[in-house]
């Protein structure tokens, strides 16, 4: 480029040479116009400088891209493993137990209170059931001290399938009774006079008949001394044969030379005397503070006072003030 430019200088500086140094002109008898001498032009000669030559490096190339670091592998795929279908186990067959519902009760060596005392439980005490009586009102458990006992059905609540537990087949026999004391022989009594004829008592009017209640006296149970200043009615109302469960929601009333008194009745069965021979159920407790003797009448009434059942009688005197009356509701 830089030739190109100086050649054109030169080119240029010639042409204004050649135009100072041309032809002069004719003279003429004409007046001409003076003309304006130019000035003379000395082209200086051009000497063209040599330029240093300049290597051109060759451009330096791209840089090469750097080749991609290799990647590892990427690690096989797995297939996944089937999960095996595995069987729905068997849910165990649920125990048969029992549950204290009763503040504190016995247990016994066999199926019944004449059997020797085994032990006591507390309410809420659980006991797995291993058998039953054939008559269903008591329940063979395990286990307490290393053995299985007897408890009544009724002093308990029970939970599982109780319905497929069999009977026992180690029941006991029943102990054998006590040997009751023989009566001696009483003096034979002497002939006595005739009694004069009495006389005919006017006729009584007729009385009514007693009135039929729907809950009836049970078993007698002997009166107990007490050694506190009380006179105390332990009443028990059992459904349909004692033992059994309790019967609650009437009213046991109690009246005599003290006075009339009144309790209502639980539907819980509960202990007196527990682990003790004499132990005793009951579900209603009157205690009357006073010791007046003389005999006092006691029956069931209902939640009005309207009485259901019979009565019972009992004899205060001395130190006999623990009474324990008895019935069975249908």
């Amino acid at each position: 480029m830089i030739r190109q430019i100086l050649l054109l200088i030169l080119l240029v500086t010639g042409a204004m040479f050649l135009t100072a140094c041309g032809p002069e002109p004719v003279e003429s008898s004409a007046v001409l116009p003076t003309r304006t001498p130019r000035p003379t032009f000395t082209p200086t000669p051009f000497v063209e400088a040599a330029q240093p030559i300049v290597e051109q490096q060759p451009a330096p190339s791209a840089p090469e891209a750097a080749a991609p670091a290799e990647q590892p592998a990427a690690p096989a795929q797995e297939e996944p493993t089937p999960t095996p279908d595995l069987p729905t186990p068997t849910p165990e067959p649920q125990t048969a137990k029992v549950v204290v519902n009763s503040p504190a009760v016995n247990l016994r060596g066999g199926p019944g209170t004449q059997y020797n005392l085994a032990g006591t439980a507390n309410r809420g005490t659980e006991l797995e059931i291993v058998g039953k009586n054939p008559a269903g009102d008591w329940w063979q458990v395990c286990c307490v001290n290393g053995q299985t006992v007897w408890i009544a059905s009724f002093l308990v609540d029970t939970v599982g399938p109780v319905d497929s537990v069999a009977v026992a087949s180690n029941i006991p026999a029943p102990p054998a009774p006590a040997p009751v004391a023989q009566p001696q022989p009483q003096p034979q009594p002497q002939p006595q006079p005739a009694a004069p004829t009495p006389v005919p008592a006017p006729a009584q009017p007729t009385q009514p008949p007693a009135p039929s209640f729907t809950i009836a006296k049970g078993g007698f149970v002997e009166p107990r001394p007490n050694s506190n200043p009380i006179i105390s009615f332990f009443g028990w109302i059992c459904k349909t044969q004692c033992p059994s469960a309790a019967v609650g929601g009437y009213k046991m009333v109690a009246e005599g030379p003290a006075g009339r008194f009144e309790t209502m009745f639980d539907s819980s069965t509960l202990v007196g005397d527990p682990g003790l021979e004499s132990e005793f159920w009951y579900n209603a407790k009157l205690e009357i503070s006073n010791t007046t003797p003389g005999t006092y009448r006691v029956w069931v009434a209902d939640p009005g006072g309207t009485p259901v059942s019979d009565a019972w009688e009992f004899t205060v005197q001395n130190d006999i003030r623990i009474f324990l009356p008895r019935w069975v509701a249908p």
